[in-house]
């Protein structure tokens, strides 16, 4: 991080939220409307912190802002200062989740919302009943970006975030299974490699999560012939009906779906590195009361 800043008359708190905003709105214009001030007010600011930091910050491309690697640098710390800031002035050490009708943001992939969220749920509202859950779709390509950017508050998936301002907590572990239609008139409980290869295969999009089949598969050479790429593992029970078509899923997915009577399971011929969801947060240089409660209580709910 740039030593360029020269003492504390040289930028205050406003700057601050203006160079946080500007970072997660990527446009001087609404950033302006966030604040309710002009916007040559911010090109202003922008200004006095490029000249601070002795670098350029945002960098037009299109219609968007975008930031430097500085910028990139340190908009976490300038961000996390911020909402300690607010936190201290808005008491936020007397978080009553009894009483809080604050809202949360959680990120989940599709079986997350069917599998985890119930569970989550339950907890939240035994303790907090007024708090709003905001559950948004997992998208791996954005996903550390909204937590940094404060979009999200948690993610809980499988696939490792490998950031170093991210807090990692391992949540529990889960196997991965192979599912048919019920009704396929060749795959039964324990099919072998040549049967599985001869079969053609539905493959289930990266974004999804579950990255760790499709990379075993590769490392063993495998020739799995794939006729179809959904995005979630929801789609698996009306697309496998009526057809020879296999697929997988996580073994808690793919029993909801067998105990329904939408699927079979059936046992893959190899092996699959076994999966662990683990829940992400944004490390906090500060204690923050309500955020603690909040990561606590996804934890209790889900181990």
């Amino acid at each position: 991080m740039p030593s360029i800043v020269r003492s504390v008359v040289d930028y205050d708190i406003g700057m601050i939220r203006v160079f946080v905003l500007v970072y997660e709105t990527a446009s001087a214009t609404a950033t302006a409307e966030r604040l309710f001030i002009s916007q040559p007010s911010v090109s202003y600011t922008l200004r006095r912190l490029r000249n601070l930091f002795n670098d350029p910050l945002f960098l037009r491309r299109g219609n968007r802002l975008e930031p430097t690697p500085i910028a990139e640098d340190l908009y976490p710390r300038l961000r996390q200062l911020i909402e300690s800031m607010d936190e201290v002035m808005s008491h936020a050490s007397r978080f009553r989740p009894e009483e809080s009708t604050r809202t949360f943001r959680l990120r989940l992939t599709d079986v997350g919302v069917t599998g985890l969220l119930p569970r989550i749920l339950h907890r939240i509202r035994t303790e907090a009943p007024h708090v709003v859950l905001d559950v948004g779709a997992l998208t791996f390509s954005t996903v550390v970006r909204e937590l940094r950017s404060g979009q999200a508050d948690a993610v809980i998936c499988a696939t490792r975030l490998d950031a170093p301002d991210l807090l990692r907590e391992p949540l529990f572990t889960q196997a991965y299974v192979g599912v048919c239609a019920p009704d396929h008139p060749r795959i039964g409980a324990t099919p072998t490699l040549a049967e599985f290869e001869f079969e053609q295969h539905v493959g289930v999009a990266g974004e999804s999560g579950h990255r760790s089949y499709d990379l075993r598969i590769g490392e063993l050479g495998i020739d799995r012939k794939v006729a179809l790429v959904i995005p979630s593992f929801s789609g698996l029970p009306a697309v496998l009906a009526g057809t020879e078509l296999l697929s997988f899923a996580p073994s808690s997915a793919a029993q909801r779906f067998e105990s329904n009577g939408l699927l079979r399971v059936f046992a893959l011929p190899f092996d699959v590195p076994i999966s662990e969801s683990a829940l992400y947060t944004v490390r906090r240089e500060l204690p923050s009361t309500e955020f603690d409660w909040f990561r606590r209580s996804l934890i209790e709910a889900l181990r």
